[in-house]
């Protein structure tokens, strides 16, 4: 007599291209005290708490090659796994490529934006709480480096002038 499986895992599609959906349906006859599904990615491992049978349909993300598919049960001490690996064909075109480009820079100019606008909001906290002679002292340090800065972009600008006058005078004696 054959012992029947107590813990199954399935899928429509054993290869399937990206951005496609795929059926998953589990079946679990133990009754275990948690059952979990775990969709691997590569990248990204998400983790769902799902009852003892069941199904969803997901639409499979970009990945490297496989997107593993499991489910774990525990009953007990007791761990039970069943694995499903489904191959992910890309069929991305040169101009979803190059969209993929500006979605990465658009990506970066978001991710500095945000940076900026925490650096914006930790300077102006840092600010508040700075006391009254710290905020003084703070104000007469920027405008001696405003000052001096100033100061060093007129001299040289001047003194480049004054070089070439010279220079011109020396030409036409």
């Amino acid at each position: 007599m054959k012992m029947k499986k107590q813990l199954t895992l399935e899928t429509d599609k054993k290869t399937a291209k990206e951005g496609e959906f795929i059926d998953i349906r589990w079946h679990c006859s133990m009754c275990p005290d948690s059952l979990m599904l775990i969709l691997d990615s590569g990248d990204r491992t998400d983790r769902l708490v799902v009852s003892d049978s069941g199904s969803t349909r997901i639409a499979l993300p970009n990945t490297k090659g496989r997107f593993h598919i499991t489910i774990e049960a525990r009953c007990g001490k007791k761990k039970t796994r069943e694995e499903v690996a489904v191959r992910v064909l890309n069929v991305r075109s040169s101009k979803q490529k190059a969209k993929s480009k500006v979605g990465r820079f658009k990506l970066w100019s978001e991710k500095m934006h945000a940076g900026w606008c925490v650096f914006c909001a930790q300077s102006k906290y840092w600010w508040l709480s700075q006391k009254k002679w710290q905020k003084a002292l703070w104000m007469i340090l920027f405008a001696l480096w405003l000052g001096l800065m100033t100061l060093s972009i007129c001299k040289t600008t001047s003194g480049n002038l004054a070089a070439e006058k010279a220079a011109t005078a020396y030409i036409i004696k």
